[in-house]
């Protein structure tokens, strides 16, 4: 991999070389040559302003070529091969911005299309399963009343009903994935509040190799939402990344308020304009490979063996995050530690409740 020097000082010299054979002949060829290198400047991503500091160097160079011509003249003579490694670096780079944008939009409605055929189908299978749930808990209970306390038999009925009990909570959070939007459940709720009754109950449940960090910079921020989704939301992650770290490590929260305009809104293309609440959680585990990156938020996708995971918990704090309106991403570099959630939820602005 060249460095970045040596690739801008590359570009230079086959720009002064096509300079000085545009001097020397003055052919259309040049012009033709020149269009080519404003293409390739984009494909390399060659920043903008390297390209005016090639016609500085250019116009030293011929300077020794021609030491009588003035520099004006060298400028004016130069001025077309410029112009068209111009243009077409401009016309490629837009064209670079549309295709990147056509594929962001494109991978979007996939997801959210697929996400909502998911909630659909498995919303329908949950509803049908929790019937069966409460047939089997109920004549498993009515039965348990009739056998002794210590009868074999009643300790195997106990155990029927822990099991289905967690079948039961399973189908709670399938239900919570299909659940669609429903704006009669959202009321404002101040982010630090659920954030801090969240970590006190998870403080006194965490192995003690795992130590909870938090930051809050601004505690009178609210957001429109369910209670019992910021709960659950917080939880899964924090499930995530207890995961993540074997059950040893350092768990980082932060929460803060952040306005996205025109220039910050190009990491959060889902996002408008406007104050958001931001919350973080970053684990000091092992990272998130790029060959998986893009999976983690689909449902029943998961990396733990057979038995130990449902492969729900992302994708159900996808879900909450669209229905607040808000975006989540995943920052975790390859090689680095950790992996850090941005969550960002549209700041209500309203009269406190």
């Amino acid at each position: 991999m060249l460095s970045e020097s040596v690739r801008v000082n590359t570009f230079r010299e086959d720009y002064i070389r096509l300079i000085k054979d545009y001097w020397l002949h003055g052919s259309e060829e040049h012009l033709i040559q020149a269009a080519e290198l404003g293409k390739r400047l984009v494909h390399e991503e060659l920043p903008p302003e390297e390209i005016g500091e090639f016609q500085q160097f250019a116009l030293i160079e011929l300077k020794q070529i021609a030491p009588a011509t003035s520099l004006d003249e060298v400028a004016n003579r130069l001025t077309p091969p410029l112009i068209e490694v111009l243009m077409a670096y401009g016309l490629a780079f837009r064209q670079q911005l549309q295709e990147h944008y056509e594929l962001m939009v494109g991978k979007h409605l996939e997801q959210a299309s697929r996400l909502e055929a998911l909630g659909t189908l498995s919303s329908g299978i949950a509803h049908d399963f929790n019937t069966l749930l409460g047939v089997i808990l109920g004549y498993t209970e009515m039965t348990l009343d009739r056998i002794p306390h210590d009868s074999v038999a009643r300790q195997n009925l106990e155990q029927v009903i822990i099991a289905a009990q967690r079948a039961r909570d399973l189908v709670a959070r399938i239900l919570a994935f299909g659940r669609r939007d429903d704006q009669k459940r959202r009321t404002p709720q101040r982010m630090a509040d659920s954030l801090n009754e969240c970590l006190t109950m998870l403080r006194s449940m965490l192995p003690p190799s795992v130590t909870l960090h938090l930051h809050i910079d601004q505690p009178e921020i609210w957001v429109l939402g369910d209670a019992s989704e910021l709960q659950q939301l917080i939880m899964d992650l924090t499930v995530n990344a207890i995961d993540a770290m074997a059950e040893r490590g350092e768990i980082h929260f932060s929460l803060d308020a952040i306005t996205l305009d025109a220039d910050t809104g190009q990491r959060w293309p889902d996002l408008s304009p406007g104050d958001y609440v931001r919350f973080r959680i970053r684990d000091t585990g092992c990272g998130v490979s790029p060959q998986i990156a893009n999976r983690i938020f689909e449902p029943f996708f998961t990396t733990k063996d057979v038995g130990e995971g449902t492969g729900l918990g992302l994708s159900v704090v996808y879900g909450i995050v669209k229905r607040m309106g808000g975006a989540i991403r995943l920052n975790s570099e390859p090689g680095q530690p950790g992996a850090e959630f941005e969550i960002l939820c549209p700041r209500y602005a309203g009269s406190e409740p």
